[in-house]
């Protein structure tokens, strides 16, 4: 694999208005406004005088590789067949956005070896580190996921058609694709000007409108890609409304059945609700946490080429998979225990053996509660896979969830990074109430990880 000889990394310009530990809270306390924003810029790749060719791919066809039979490293399940689908009466919402993400799946994947069989100066580690300079700029500009993530599609379909790209027209590709993206999905998105000085002067405007028509021409003009983002915020969204659906008819699994509560109650009451509901998009801390740390893997993620060998749908399922797995574990299932608030919480001596996701004894978790044993973590466990098959098969239409095994070990790895809860740019150009009364929205922002490139270069 070929090594970059060097490359410079400037800290973002603009600093994250809370510490780490103050921005869990989501109070938002960042009204001020800022006239203008520096953004990060980088000196990419310096010169190099030669550059032997990648090795081939000797398959024809990556498309191929989506209708091969899969390469488990689990032991085989003996399944019976009725229980390919387990039961559940809930049913997802949005279906016709998930039919358009379906549809557009396949027609907009990247050629995961273009790398190998298309560019000879372009590396994987080149690649690396311009996303992660893309996803830097797009937190600091304050733009959407959806806008990072259409730009991420741009750049590698660019290089799956563009063949023997220059490195030094590398960072010129992300700042075009960019471009494209903001106008693509942003209300107001950054002027030509803006995308110049995002690239320290590097290039033109000529030149970022010249290969903003490379890219488009060699993308077909289309421009609109189901993208991962979209796999898995939509995703989220029907898991929060699964477990509503679920578990919301037990007493105080919803915030408006202790609304009414003293203050005091009522707070214990959505704190010990946070912690074992297992959901991303309420607007509370431990779900924002949930959220955060999940865009965080999902954005690493994306530096790797190997990502673009799963289908989306595979590689969204495998990944909420993972991390509803370490949450339950975290919480020691006390969702699935949990049967109102008048039970004890099961410790060690528990007699468990009525755990199951719809009635079993009460937990109300607790940061100092005993830790279960080994064979209450495997029933838990083993409830929670058997809770999410039956969400991946109603959501996902995946019948199997040995499907996304392979997607899930993908993951797996990227949970050791070191997470940050910073809040993002748009705190400073927003104010309090504004953020608060758009929350879904608040969410939507891109945000931007320093630890992203230390830890894939691993």
């Amino acid at each position: 694999m070929h090594q970059i000889l060097s490359y410079s990394i400037q800290s973002p310009s603009t600093k994250s208005v809370l510490s780490s530990e103050a921005s869990i809270n989501i109070k938002f306390e960042c009204e001020e406004n800022l006239e203008t924003l520096v953004f990060p810029s980088r000196s990419y790749f310096e010169k190099i005088d030669e550059y032997p060719a990648n090795p081939k791919k000797s398959s024809n066809s990556f498309v191929n590789e989506f209708h091969q039979a899969l390469i488990s490293d689990y032991e085989p399940l003996e399944i019976e067949e009725d229980d390919l689908c387990p039961a559940t009466s809930w049913r997802p919402s949005q279906l016709d956005y998930f039919s358009s993400l379906a549809e557009r799946e396949l027609e907009y994947m990247p050629n995961p070896y273009a790398l190998e069989n298309l560019q000879i100066e372009i590396t994987s580690n080149m690649r690396v580190i311009l996303m992660d300079w893309v996803i830097e700029v797009c937190s600091e500009f304050s733009l959407k996921r959806e806008t990072c993530y259409l730009a991420l599609n741009y750049i590698d379909r660019a290089i799956s058609n563009i063949p023997k790209i220059k490195k030094y027209e590398l960072q010129l590709f992300g700042v075009a694709a960019m471009h494209i993206a903001s106008k693509t999905e942003e209300i107001y998105p950054p002027k030509i000007e803006d995308w110049v000085r995002s690239a320290d002067g590097g290039y033109t405007i000529k030149q970022i409108i010249h290969t903003e028509k490379l890219i488009l021409t060699a993308i077909g003009f289309k421009i609109f890609p189901s993208t991962l983002y979209n796999w898995v915020s939509w995703l989220m969204t029907q898991w929060d409304s699964f477990v509503d659906y679920h578990f919301g008819c037990v007493p105080y699994n919803r915030p408006k059945d202790f609304s009414n509560l003293p203050q005091s109650e009522k707070e214990m009451h959505q704190r010990l609700y946070e912690k074992r509901a297992i959901v991303f998009k309420e607007p509370n801390q431990r779900a924002y946490k949930r959220y955060r740390e999940t865009m965080q893997i999902l954005d690493v993620s994306m530096l790797k080429t190997e990502s673009m060998k799963y289908l989306p749908r595979v590689l969204s399922g495998g990944l909420l998979y993972l991390m509803i797995s370490k949450y339950f574990y975290e919480t020691n299932y006390s969702l699935l225990y949990y049967n109102g608030p008048d039970y004890d919480e099961p410790t060690r001596n528990s007699h468990n053996d009525n755990l199951n996701m719809w009635f079993g004894d009460s937990k109300e978790f607790d940061d100092d509660c005993e830790e279960l044993t080994e064979s209450q973590h495997i029933e838990g466990a083993t409830v929670v896979q058997e809770l999410y098959s039956g969400f991946l098969a109603a959501a996902l239409e995946i019948k199997n969830i040995e499907e996304i095994y392979q997607a899930v070990s993908y993951f797996h790895p990227f949970l050791e990074l070191e997470i940050v809860y910073d809040l993002p740019t748009v705190c400073k150009t927003q104010s309090k109430a504004r953020i608060e009364s758009h929350y879904e929205e608040f969410l939507s922002y891109q945000t931007h990880n320093s630890h992203n490139l230390e830890f894939v270069s691993r």
